[in-house]
């Protein structure tokens, strides 16, 4: 091979492996900028397959100059990977300023790692006056406590935690007398239907099933007809409705519905298991007949005192 074909092959030869080996381009937009103006620094890395990068922490690496980075983008690159970033630098104090130089890092698929540099970048800052005005302007940096956070940021986050902690006392504060609200009224047959639909005789709690029913029945005798029903015994409870406003025959199937409850309960009684099914349904009727009954009682006695014999 003649000499000139020889060095123009190595000249090939190195072009390609500069090509293929990590580098770094950065610029900034401007090199003289007024006081608080952004000045826009682009950094651009390319790299093969065989390389991936140590993503730098820009926003800590340039803190002193106030910077504001968008997020790193990659795009194909040849068989390799083109990086980009950039972020606008702001400076409050006039005067000769230096970007400093980056180091970026590179690992190999080896583990080994490569290591690349931008040039520093020097800026001038220069007073932003107005016609007439002998003094630079008053511009200062955004105020920020430790850590990097915006004042703004941290007086809002303030706010919102006085906010919070005032309804949470507010939420915990006593109730002033007599504004207690009262209970809500207890739906009766829907709890009827809730406890049908536990799957208690599916699982065979027919004692948690049968205890639950008649706690539910009980609870209506106590808020409906006013009576006592909670702590009383069926025996107890029976001569009680003897003596209430309810007609004999249906304050009888109140107790039959109870003791057959209390067999389950106390005896060991193992119900009929369609019977046991139908309980919440017989339970239902029951509320229904009972109410049906007390209002029919109190119309008559209302329709008594308004025209009496």
């Amino acid at each position: 091979m003649p000499a000139g074909g020889f060095f123009a092959a190595l000249l090939l030869l190195a072009q390609a492996l500069q090509a293929q080996a990590p580098r770094v381009e950065a610029r900034l937009d401007t090199a003289t900028a007024r006081i608080g103006d952004p000045i826009r620094l682009s950094l651009t890395l390319y790299h093969d397959a065989a390389t991936r990068l140590d993503a730098p922490n820009l926003p800590l690496l340039l803190e002193d100059f106030n910077p504001r980075c968008r997020a790193l983008s990659q795009t194909a690159w040849g068989a390799g990977t083109r990086v980009e970033q950039q972020c606008d630098l702001r400076l409050y104090a006039l005067g000769s300023h230096q970007v400093p130089a980056i180091d970026l890092v590179f690992i190999t698929t080896a583990g080994d790692t490569l290591t690349r540099s931008t040039h520093p970048f020097d800026i001038e800052i220069v007073s932003a006056r107005g016609e007439g005005d002998d003094q630079p302007r008053d511009i200062k940096p955004p105020l920020s406590i430790s850590g990097g956070i915006p004042l703004w940021l941290a007086v809002a986050l303030g706010v919102l935690a006085l906010a919070l902690l005032a309804y949470w006392l507010w939420r915990r504060r006593p109730p002033a007398p007599g504004t207690v609200p009262a209970p809500a009224p207890t739906d009766f047959a829907a709890e009827f239907a809730r406890i049908a639909g536990l799957g208690l005789l599916e699982r065979g709690d027919f004692k948690i099933y049968y205890s639950l029913l008649s706690e539910n029945l009980r609870r209506f005798l106590e808020q409906s007809p006013g009576i006592e029903a909670m702590e009383q015994t069926t025996s107890e409870l029976a001569r009680t409705l003897r003596g209430a406003e309810i007609e004999n025959r249906l304050a009888q199937r109140v107790v039959e519905y109870l003791t057959a409850a209390d067999l389950v309960k106390f005896a060991r009684f193992y119900p009929d298991i369609d019977a046991a099914r139908r309980a919440p349904e017989a339970g239902v009727i029951l509320l229904c007949n009972v109410e049906t009954d007390i209002a029919a009682r109190a119309a008559a006695a209302e329709t008594h005192a308004e025209h009496p014999v």
